[in-house]
């Protein structure tokens, strides 16, 4: 969680209150107080709402509660007179830039450190560690306007942001920290994204670094913000979180003119946020049952202005998407401490649930036959699932934007993640009988469906089919009195010919055999395995 460190003096004198009224009352913002030390608190907030990543916004909010200011802030941007132009060929690069200019700033160190601290948090949340958004702070006095957002190559050459000298695009891209750590969001050898001033200064070579010329400084009184993105959504959210706390630090902001090849558009968008004020939603979902009056006074404290049947919240509310987020606002503007527990009355008393209780079961019944239970994720790699089964993935769920190529796609049989963890302990004693009971998924008419299996392995250099069905006809007839009837028949997972489908009262419930030779193979195991997998989900609808 993202930390913002503050000093109490500067933070009493900023919300207008004393040192132990805010100390008590921080908490109620739904911010943690993480340490205190002398004159110093670390205060630690949701990235959800990074209007708190600096001690100016957390300061508004404080007020809010307080009641010392109330309702949503208004913030507006005068024609600063500045105009940025788009190089088109930067549309499969990073098409979107936002711009604000925040005139007659009178920054001392710990501002600007807050304002640096938030852009850092910002680049690291929306952002997605600056690949989707990346944010420059620049002097204004230092830029000759018009500016202009170009696409340029690897050779070309400026002062980076605290060099001595010139470097080429793929020398900051090679050499530098910034280069090495966010290069890798450029696919190829460019075009390169550059902004530049009308003597052709460079402001900044997002998401990478600015340049030396317009570095921000404590003597500087004038900003240029420039916010570049692959989303623009998301790029405007950000602008959105920085133009108001400039303005909160001060600043006289500026509007800037951008021109791309299908239109202008005027940055910053400062227009506020509406959600519909749903009363019944609302007292449902706080369990506060309040009067109008009372929950328009709550979201007032929570910086909210309401008007008509729609509450109105400042541009940097980027977390409200939905009218029963109107609901916590109201929890907050009325006190969490004010709130008692409520125990809502019931005649029914509670009973387990007649499914999980089957599954534990099945798991008792499992481990009483000498099977090691393993937990493994659901999502996994393709390689384990299908190739090293040598099966067709034109069925396979994929995740979008995975972090990871290990977990990287949903399993559709729990079999693939007992193989592997048969590979992993390749060099253990044999040998070894292994079980899962977990959520396997598939494609279905109604999108992806999920159900319960239970898959069993056994591994040693005597393990056969016979040894998987006989720990089958035990574990069914242990379970719930049932004979397995099974059938001769292929399956992905088996050897041809020694793999058989698993009936009880005639309906298919899953299947039995011994792992394929090459499976073996590709798992790295040098020892037979055979076992078998059953759908719990629907041996339990059986037994209903």
């Amino acid at each position: 969680m993202p930390v913002v460190q503050i000093s109490i003096k500067r933070f009493t004198r900023m919300v207008g209150a004393d040192r132990r009224r805010v100390l008590d009352r921080i908490p109620y913002l739904g911010l943690d107080i993480e340490s205190l030390t002398g004159d110093t608190i670390r205060v630690e907030y949701s990235p959800n709402r990074p209007d708190y990543g600096t001690d100016f916004g957390i300061a508004r909010g404080l007020r809010g509660l307080l009641g010392i200011e109330t309702g949503a802030p208004q913030y507006t941007a005068r024609p600063s007179g500045i105009s940025v132009s788009v190089d088109r060929r930067l549309t499969s690069v990073r098409p979107f830039i936002s711009c604000v200019v925040a005139r007659g700033l009178n920054l001392d160190d710990e501002d600007v450190r807050q304002i640096i601290s938030l852009q850092e948090d910002l680049h690291n949340g929306l952002g997605r560690k600056r690949r989707v958004v990346a944010i420059g702070l620049h002097d204004l006095g230092a830029i000759a306007p018009p500016l202009s957002y170009e696409a340029v190559g690897e050779s070309f050459s400026f002062v980076p942001l605290g060099g001595r000298g010139e470097k080429t695009i793929g020398g900051i891209l090679r050499d530098t920290a910034e280069g090495r750590t966010f290069g890798s969001v450029f696919k190829g050898h460019g075009p390169f994204p550059v902004i530049v001033d009308a003597k052709k200064t460079v402001l900044s070579f997002p998401p990478i670094i600015n340049g030396e010329a317009t570095r921000v400084t404590s003597r500087t009184h004038d900003i240029f913000v420039d916010v570049t993105s692959t989303d623009r959504r998301i790029g405007d959210d950000v602008m959105g979180v920085m133009a108001t706390t400039l303005a909160e630090a001060g600043g006289k902001l500026g509007s800037v003119s951008v021109a791309y090849q299908a239109g202008r558009r005027t940055t910053p968008d400062l227009a506020p946020a509406t959600l519909p004020v749903d009363l019944p939603l609302i007292r449902s979902v706080s369990g506060l049952d309040l009067p109008r009056r009372e929950v328009l006074a709550c979201l007032g404290k929570s910086r909210l202005s309401v008007k008509g049947g729609k509450a109105f919240a400042a541009r940097y509310r980027v977390d409200l998407l939905h009218p029963v987020d109107l609901a916590e606002e109201v929890a907050l503007g009325y006190g969490v401490d004010r709130m008692g527990p409520l125990y809502p009355p019931s005649k029914q008393p509670g009973s387990f649930n007649l499914f999980e209780e089957f599954l534990d079961s099945a798991s008792t019944v499992m481990a009483g036959e000498g099977m090691i239970e393993l937990m493994t994720y659901e999502l996994t790699d393709e390689k384990s699932v299908y190739s090293n089964f040598f099966r067709s993935s034109q069925d396979k769920i994929s995740v979008v934007d995975p972090k990871s190529i290990d977990h990287s796609i949903l399993r559709d049989s729990v079999l693939p993640s007992l193989m592997s963890s048969l590979a992993g302990n390749a060099k253990s004693d044999y040998p070894q009988r292994v079980y899962e009971i977990g959520r396997v998924y598939s494609r279905s008419r109604r999108g992806v469906s999920e159900s319960w299996h239970l898959g069993t392995l056994i591994t040693h250099s005597l393990a056969s089919y016979s040894e998987a069905k006989a720990s089958l006809e035990s574990f069914l007839v242990t379970l719930c009195g049932k004979e397995a009837l099974t059938k001769a028949e292929d399956y992905w997972a088996f050897a041809s010919g020694r793999s058989a489908t698993i009936a009880v009262d005639g309906k298919p419930i899953g299947q039995v055999g011994e792992v394929k030779p090459e499976s073996l193979d590709a798992f790295g195991l040098k020892v037979p395995v055979s076992g078998f997998e059953i759908d719990l989900s629907s041996l339990h609808e059986l037994l209903k």
